[in-house]
């Protein structure tokens, strides 16, 4: 008789401790409902302040100490622009603007890098760097930069008409 109260009670703890399990993972779902998030605007999340207090367009090094240094910048810019293509190629804007700005910061620059990372731009809802990457692809020749950039101006009026635009 003992034994079976004891396997009794033991089955009725188990469904208990189950629903209790279902539920805490009801709550977790739930919490993630609450926390989603959106690329636009979304700066803080998305680590963007980083890129905003890091790039600095209009001073980006062009001059070298050395040979050395400048062979090893070069470098570091075919690493980082790799990466960068990388992340494009995963569809991971983040990721692009962050390997893409780290190359910039080298010195030298690559119009398809910078078409690249205006797309991630306007992925991410930051319009002004967006437009300021594909006018730089398209002064530097890459093909199909004016099209692209003629696109862009396209989607950033219908985006003004539906007041999707966040300032």
């Amino acid at each position: 008789m003992r034994y079976r109260l004891l396997i009794a009670a033991g089955l009725l703890a188990s469904a208990l401790t189950g629903s209790a399990q279902d539920a805490n993972i009801a709550q977790i779902k739930s919490n993630a409902a609450i926390r989603a998030r959106t690329p636009e605007g979304d700066r803080d999340y998305y680590g963007l302040w980083v890129k905003d207090r890091l790039m600095a367009p209009p001073k980006l090094k062009t001059r070298w100490e050395s040979a050395e240094d400048s062979i090893r910048k070069r470098g570091e810019f075919v690493t980082l622009c790799g990466q960068a293509f990388l992340a494009y190629d995963d569809e991971d804007a983040l990721n692009t603007v962050i390997y893409g700005d780290s190359a910039l910061r080298t010195g030298f620059d690559n119009a398809q890098l910078l078409f690249y990372m205006g797309y991630s731009y306007e992925k991410l809802g930051d319009y002004k760097q967006a437009e300021r990457s594909f006018r730089a692809a398209k002064s530097r020749g890459f093909l199909g930069g004016k099209e692209a950039f003629s696109a862009f101006k396209q989607r950033m009026k219908e985006r003004k008409k539906k007041g999707e635009m966040q300032k």
